[in-house]
């Protein structure tokens, strides 16, 4: 049992003791020539939409950058909440026939400040008239209604805020047809 302890320790210490190989000597790269196809360099400084246009519409970007307090005031005269217009692109849009007594979801429309519909939206709601005012995905629109965080009812929630829209004034054929109507 010695002899085999000591040649174990014998191979051990012979087998430790060489010296490792030299290093294998590669050749170096050198680079060649070539033509790189990459990609156009994107704008990282987009335009943007002006936080009030010329004609004192707020754009989707100055009205969720604006001070929402100032947003919601009321008019004390009228003790109503200040409308305000707000100019954008419908991004999406979802709307009922007046047909329907139920509508789920509620209607909306979202507006942006980009063409594509891209980039930040605001929830703009609270008619159910959405198809009297002709709006489509894609078109330019201004709107008239009054900002806050959540309609009366509940129905809408936006902790950035949302507008929700003004009653449409009713036709002038209307006022005419319910007065002969009534004069009879």
């Amino acid at each position: 049992m010695r002899i085999l302890l000591v040649m174990s320790a014998a191979a051990l210490l012979t087998t430790a003791c060489q010296s490792p190989p030299p290093p294998v000597e590669r050749p170096k790269r050198v680079p060649t020539a070539g033509n790189a196809v990459l990609p156009p360099t994107p704008n990282l400084n987009p335009p943007q939409a002006p936080e009030r246009y010329p004609d004192g519409a707020w754009s989707v970007r100055g009205l969720l950058a604006a001070d929402k307090t100032a947003l919601a005031a009321i008019d004390p005269a009228s003790q109503m909440p200040v409308s305000l217009q707000l100019h954008g692109t419908v991004a999406s849009l979802h709307a009922c026939p007046l047909t329907e007594k139920v509508c789920r979801p509620a209607p909306y429309l979202e507006l942006t400040d980009n063409k594509s519909g891209q980039g930040r939206r605001l929830l703009v709601a609270g008619e159910r008239d959405l198809e009297a005012r002709h709006f489509s995905v894609g078109t330019e629109v201004t709107v008239t209604g009054h900002f806050a965080t959540a309609s009366a009812d509940g129905t809408y929630f936006a902790p950035d805020g949302l507008i929700l829209l003004d009653p449409l004034p009713p036709p002038p054929d209307a006022d005419a047809t319910s007065a002969k109507t009534d004069a009879k």
